[in-house]
């Protein structure tokens, strides 16, 4: 059993797509493309006489976001090879204080994003739109409504909530971009994105952190990151996306 698309995204947004104990992006950029050079290292080994293994545990906890930490991979090196120090409990401590640790970056960003953050975050959506597009009616129904039906965690509903101050930020800059057809572009490319990735997983959360990511270009910018964020609730509240 491989590791689940749902378990990958919320892992490297809620990480910041940076190494959780060296904090040091695990994404390197290679002309105008970045590639993910980090590890998701299994907390509890994900095979026997691996560092930590419990046969206890079933294959799906195995591979779950749960068990899983992101590292560069020297640090991965660092933790399988001393066992007696990076214990279960305490590679839980360090991925969660790291996750906190980008979490607080990214609030503090959130209102100190201009357009030109906008502008930069958006800017690879823009230069590569969908090659297709399928048009399709979208209900509009209650934001309340919307997180409950798609079972999003209270941790995702804040950050959506977090991400909303920005909206108005956001629709001042669409409206005032000098392309008449940006903001369709970009919401042709968030419904189309929504709409693959509801294909392939029902996860409510792991489809926004999807979306984040998309947003940010899993950029490990705290400002792109929060603007990524804005991006993705200004998209929610309009009842773009999340609606099926």
């Amino acid at each position: 059993m491989s590791i689940p698309l749902s378990s990958v995204k919320i892992l490297w947004a809620k990480s910041g797509s940076c190494c959780a104990m060296c904090n040091k992006p695990v994404v390197e950029r290679q002309t105008d493309t970045l590639i993910p050079v980090g590890e998701m290292a299994h907390i509890k080994g994900h095979k026997p006489g691996s560092a930590r293994y419990d046969d206890g545990q079933s294959d799906i906890e195995r591979h779950s976001y749960n068990n899983l930490i992101l590292l560069c991979p020297a640090c991965h090196a660092i933790i399988d090879k001393n066992v007696a120090k990076y214990s279960v409990d305490y590679l839980h401590e360090i991925k969660s204080l790291h996750e906190e640790r980008i979490e607080r970056a990214i609030k503090r960003s959130l209102p100190t994003i201009t357009f030109r953050e906008l502008e930069e975050t958006l800017r690879h959506i823009i230069d590569n739109p969908p090659l297709k597009y399928d048009s399709e009616d979208f209900r509009l129904i209650p934001i309340k409504d919307k997180v409950h039906k798609n079972s999003l965690s209270l941790q995702t509903e804040q950050m959506l909530k977090m991400g909303m101050a920005s909206v108005s930020l956001i629709d001042d800059f669409l409206n005032k971009n000098a392309s008449e057809d940006y903001p369709e572009k970009l919401r042709i490319f968030f419904v189309q994105k929504y709409k693959n990735l509801r294909r392939d997983t029902d996860n409510g959360d792991a489809i926004f952190y999807s979306l984040v990511q998309a947003a940010s270009s899993d950029s490990s910018d705290p400002r792109h990151m929060a603007a990524a964020y804005g991006i993705v609730a200004y998209y929610f509240q309009l009842c773009e996306v999340f609606e099926k």
